[in-house]
């Protein structure tokens, strides 16, 4: 029984070594931590910049861009009327834009030539020039307009030409695409890209 309890008794002494010896190894552990400020301020600020404040940011960035709205050209004629007009007028033959520009055309309108022109005219009366300059140097023996094929912001008409240079005599076949965007029933651009 002695030699139990004496055994009980160092059994207790040694735990409370170990438990000792323990503690103080968990508390140098401790200390060494504290004594090392260095890593601690540079780590919590960055991670306060970097992961709280910008994420936040581009996440509601991300959903302005993510989420739906809807989309209209306003009131007025709507883009499927004023292209079905503009079809309507291209494969007539009428070679004189004035009767469509005084319905469906905003005043300060501007027109723009892709492929090799890259030019933009504003106002209705540049737009006039432009177009007088061409048909003077050009005969449209014939043409043929496909659509309208209608956006949200728009149409757009397929056109197939036979043209022919007056100084040359060179006839050729032209095929665009006209991009009108319309704004509260009135085309406010037309973009015309060509075809090779």
């Amino acid at each position: 029984m002695h030699a139990v309890k004496g055994g009980t008794t160092m059994a207790k002494k040694t735990a409370k070594k170990m438990a000792a010896k323990v503690a103080g190894n968990g508390a140098g552990k401790k200390a060494a931590v504290k004594k090392s400020p260095a890593k601690k301020p540079a780590s919590k600020p960055a991670m306060k910049t970097v992961a709280v404040k910008k994420p936040a940011a581009s996440a509601a960035k991300a959903e302005k861009l993510v989420g739906m709205h809807p989309i209209s050209t306003g009131g007025g004629a709507s883009a499927m009327e004023i292209g079905s007009a503009v079809v309507a007028h291209l494969n007539s033959g009428a070679h004189d834009d004035t009767p469509l520009w005084d319905k469906h055309w905003s005043k300060d309108f501007a027109s723009i030539e892709g492929m090799g022109a890259n030019l933009a005219w504003h106002g209705r009366k540049a737009v006039f020039e432009k177009c007088q300059s061409w048909m003077n140097e050009n005969t449209v023996h014939g043409c043929r307009a496909e659509g309208p094929f209608v956006g949200s912001t728009g149409f757009s008409v397929h056109i197939t030409m036979d043209v022919e240079e007056k100084k040359t005599g060179n006839r050729r076949t032209m095929r665009e695409v006209a991009v009108y965007t319309v704004q509260d029933g009135k085309v406010v651009r037309e973009e015309f890209m060509y075809g090779m």
